[in-house]
C-alpha cells in the first residue's frame, strides 16, 4: 500500500477532504493489479474505491501561473 500524497479527492457521504491510496497485489500467476482506495479524512468511517484525483500543476507553461505583484 502506497499513500498518494497529491489526492485532492473529497468524501461522497460528507464532502470532507479525503486521503487516498494505492493497493496493489501480486497474484500467484504473477500478474498484478492496482486500486486507489479513498478513507475519509474526518471519522465518518466512510472508505472505498475512488478515481485517482490527482492536483497538477503544469509551470511550464506561464499562462497558467497567478503572480500577484
Amino acid at each position: 500500500m502506497e499513500e498518494i500524497l497529491n489526492y485532492f479527492g473529497k468524501c461522497p457521504v460528507c464532502g470532507y477532504p479525503a486521503r487516498a491510496s494505492t493497493i496493489t497485489v501480486q497474484f500467484d500467476d504473477g500478474t498484478t493489479e492496482s486500486l486507489v482506495v479513498g478513507t475519509c479524512g474526518r471519522p465518518c468511517g466512510w472508505n472505498g474505491p475512488v478515481p485517482a484525483t490527482l492536483m497538477t500543476c503544469d509551470y511550464a507553461d506561464p499562462a497558467r501561473v497567478d503572480v500577484v505583484e
